[in-house]
């Protein structure tokens, strides 16, 4: 994915979650068809993959105004979706390539993980496949009030594993992500192009 030389020059590793060190997004998709399914809306899932990196309530927000449902239903949309989301995600979720790197590196770097899911479903899911113990911070979106593409996720990060933000490096796989780590003044690594960016 990233040659070891390449990795040797940053004393920092910060990860997205969602779509970047776990499979997780098909498990999301599914959960949004089905609290649309249940509230008799037409909510397009194509929004959390525009807004992926945001919070669920941004997301929701977004998806129900397109599909012009009242916003008084909000809590209750995203009461769903977080009940449908846990079960499909405990489930199904799996690790992807870049959770390799998270593994080789435990020991050898300090290591954070970043994201914009809810904190309960993040730890559940990180102690399920093993992983939390690789990273010295994880930041959830009850961590921060900015969320991406705001820095604030990712030098959070950087704060609780003792690194100075632009000797980090950012996993991401998603357009707000990436924008959240160049504002950090971190590289950022984009797993989906496999292309690194340095701001």
């Amino acid at each position: 994915m990233l040659d070891a030389k390449i990795l040797a020059q940053y004393s920092g590793l910060i990860f997205d979650m969602d779509g970047t060190v776990v499979d997780t997004m098909p498990c999301h998709e599914r959960a949004w068809l089905k609290v649309a399914e249940t509230v008799g809306y037409p909510l397009s899932p194509s929004v959390m993959y525009e807004l992926a990196g945001a919070p669920l309530c941004t997301i929701a927000v977004e998806m129900m105004q397109r599909a012009n449902m009242p916003l008084t239903q909000l809590q209750e949309v995203m009461t769903l979706k977080r009940q449908f989301g846990h079960a499909f995600i405990m489930a199904e979720a799996t690790l992807l390539p870049a959770a390799e790197i998270v593994k080789t590196y435990h020991h050898k770097k300090p290591m954070a993980l970043g994201t914009g899911s809810h904190r309960e479903i993040t730890h559940k899911l990180l102690n399920k496949l093993a992983i939390a113990h690789c990273f010295g911070a994880v930041v959830t979106s009850e961590d921060v009030t900015q969320h991406k593409p705001a820095p604030d996720t990712f030098l959070r990060c950087a704060e609780l594993i003792g690194v100075n933000p632009h000797t980090c490096l950012v996993f991401e796989d998603a357009d707000l992500g990436v924008q959240a780590g160049l504002a950090a003044g971190m590289h950022v690594f984009d797993v989906r192009t496999h292309q690194l960016h340095k701001g």
